[in-house]
């Protein structure tokens, strides 16, 4: 089993003093970091303390981060069992139709008593077929996760779809507790499915209105957020949410490359940084620091610069 970095460890004593109702924390990452390790580590760290967790993802499947919580000891599956886990899947079926669900099987009729199963046939009657008694139906089990579909061609009628990340908030939150929320891959709602950066917006304000912590998973490579006159709508859609959510975090954790190339010992750099969300009534708690981090089948190793341990 490899070892994660707890968030205390990756925050500090920040941690311990961010606001415990509508935090957002913004994760962001380029091309050549992968923030999967991020994601695992506030899930197991909510997921172990009892907490209830809603995860939605519009970039992977479930099974991609049931395979790789295993290799860091965390057992998705038995939490998705559990109920403390509501995994969203909006990936595997955004873009196909709705499925509606399967009439029930018309009630079979009972045969007369003249012809029922190894009954007699009148005398100069035709023999009736044998009839096979019908086996009852068997019942298939529940998918414990839920799906979002938004259709072929999405629509503003689609967007009601995405309240079934509201309805799981919602239920997890009914025992008096708000439960958290990690969001993978919203930039995909804007360029995959045409949806206007103004609706994503307001859907991250709802949701963080009912959920204690909302955890955004964003790419910020300097392509997305750089704009210029020449930039194409999607661009500028891309960097209005970046930036816009920038501005409304608590803290953002932010995954980088290495500035002189590639090392065999370190992954990237790791930047925590806080958000103008953190500059109110929080009065600025978090610490702001820079980090170098190394990924490796043992697990994730955070140090700081020039040196070789935690």
């Amino acid at each position: 089993m490899s070892k994660l970095p707890t968030p205390a460890e990756i925050l500090g004593q920040s941690f311990r003093f961010l606001p415990q109702e509508s935090q957002l924390l913004l994760i962001t990452s380029v091309l050549g970091t992968s923030p999967s390790w991020l994601t695992y580590s506030l899930l197991h760290n909510s997921l172990i303390s009892g907490e209830n967790v809603v995860f939605a993802s519009f970039l992977n499947e479930f099974a991609y981060f049931r395979e790789g919580g295993k290799r860091h000891g965390l057992d998705l599956q038995s939490h998705l069992r559990k109920g403390t886990l509501t995994f969203i899947d909006g990936f595997s079926k955004l873009f196909l139709p709705v499925v509606s669900t399967p009439a029930s099987a018309p009630v079979q009729s009972i045969p007369a008593p003249s012809q029922r199963v190894g009954g007699i046939p009148p005398r100069g009657g035709p023999i009736p077929p044998r009839q096979i008694p019908q086996s009852a139906p068997t019942a298939a089990p529940a998918d414990p996760i839920k799906y979002i579909s938004l259709g072929p061609s999405p629509s503003p009628v689609a967007l009601r779809q995405l309240d079934v990340i509201k309805t799981a908030l919602q239920g997890l939150g009914s025992s008096g507790t708000r439960p958290k929320l990690v969001v993978e891959g919203l930039d995909v709602l804007i360029a995959a499915a045409g949806i206007d950066v103004r609706a994503v917006e307001d859907l991250v304000y709802d949701l963080r209105d009912i959920s204690s912590t909302t955890t955004i998973l964003l790419p910020s490579d300097s392509v997305l957020i750089q704009t210029s006159a020449s930039s194409t709508p999607l661009e500028l859609s891309h960097a209005n949410l970046v930036i816009s959510l920038a501005h409304t975090a608590d803290a953002i954790l932010s995954l980088r490359l290495l500035d002189t190339g590639v090392a065999k010992d370190i992954s990237g750099v790791l930047k925590v940084t806080r958000g103008a969300g953190n500059l109110g009534d929080t009065d600025g708690i978090v610490e702001e620091k820079e980090m170098l981090y190394y990924e490796s089948d043992a697990g994730v190793r955070i140090f700081a610069r020039g040196s070789g341990g935690h």
